[in-house]
């Protein structure tokens, strides 16, 4: 039976999947094409499976058709390969051609990838990056600096080079950051602190939603609601919070021994159980009345949980 919790908890702690996707393509144009080019290009190749995240080793992590989504490490991966020209005498240059290639694929795997990661429980990236002509181009950018992970993998067997990039989900210049401005943000205004607020910095160390019958999905905005459907929260009205880097980045993972083990957690955690989730990809949050009554405070008390290092969503599946 899965376990899900989604934790509001009070440091940081990154695992990686330890699972590499691997993506050999024909050689791809460049990504410097123009956004509509590129946008109408690629919706038409795009496809998105509805397949569950998987849990290797306690991590939550998502693989696409052209990479992987690691949502415990907050990170957007991509391979690509390309094969060295046989018919070019100098083996040096022939091989940086081909890592060059390989780079070039890698990146549209990537931006392929990040186009499939959910924004919420009803938008994807790719509907951003198709709306909008400046996201579009932010995103490409972020793609272009992503960072490539170790060496170049050069198989002489083969005569192939193999790259592999990675980008972060939550940070200013990841792709929080990118869908920025087509998010819609709220200004929080300096009010005194509650007193609910107050009480839960001084008792727990974590909100745990506990959705262990719920089977809900990673996304980067998940939205919390009552019984009735009445909102509660909107993560997404945070992520000028959520970029940063540090210990307020949001993080999937599936294993809450990973978190609560750790010495950060020497006090008890807050658990609320999740009623069900909602939405078209099930990543929104369901809570009951009484929950909802009792995390009244959260919205207005959220920027001093982040201020103190205690916003970090998990959802353990």
């Amino acid at each position: 039976m899965k376990k899900v919790f989604l934790i509001i908890p009070v440091a940081l702690f990154i695992t990686g999947c330890g699972t590499t996707i691997t993506r050999v393509t024909p050689l791809l144009t460049d990504l410097s094409q123009s956004s509509e080019e590129n946008t109408a290009s690629l919706n038409q190749e795009i496809r998105f499976p509805n397949s569950e995240p998987i849990v290797v080793n306690g991590d939550v992590c998502e693989a696409t058709q052209n990479g992987e989504i690691d949502w415990s490490d907050n990170t957007i991966r991509a391979t690509g390969m390309a094969v060295l020209d046989p018919n070019n005498p100098n083996t040096s240059q022939a091989r940086l051609m081909a890592e060059r290639a390989a780079i070039v694929i890698a990146q549209r795997n990537l931006l392929e990838t990040v186009q499939g990661v959910r924004i919420n429980s009803e938008t994807r990236v790719e509907n951003f990056m198709t709306d909008y002509d400046v996201i579009y181009t932010r995103v490409e950018g972020v793609v272009k600096n992503a960072r490539q992970i170790g060496s170049s993998t050069y198989n002489e067997d083969a005569g192939t080079v193999e790259v592999e990039l990675e980008m972060e989900i939550h940070n200013d210049q990841g792709l929080s950051g990118a869908l920025a401005s087509a998010l819609t943000t709220q200004q929080i205004a300096n009010t005194q602190m509650s007193s609910q607020t107050r009480d839960f910095l001084e008792q727990y160390s974590a909100i745990v939603f506990n959705g262990s019958q719920a089977g809900l999905t990673p996304s980067m905005y998940p939205k919390i609601y009552d019984s009735n459907g009445n909102l509660l929260l909107d993560t997404s009205e945070y992520s000028q919070y959520l970029n940063s880097t540090g210990d307020t980045a949001m993080q999937f993972i599936s294993d809450i021994n990973q978190i609560l083990s750790q010495p950060a957690f020497a006090q008890s955690p807050l658990v609320i159980d999740i009623l069900q989730v909602t939405g078209q990809f099930g990543s929104d949050i369901i809570l009951n009345q009484q929950q909802s009554d009792s995390l009244g405070w959260l919205k207005a008390g959220l920027p001093y949980l982040i201020s103190a290092g205690k916003f970090l969503m998990n959802v353990v599946l």
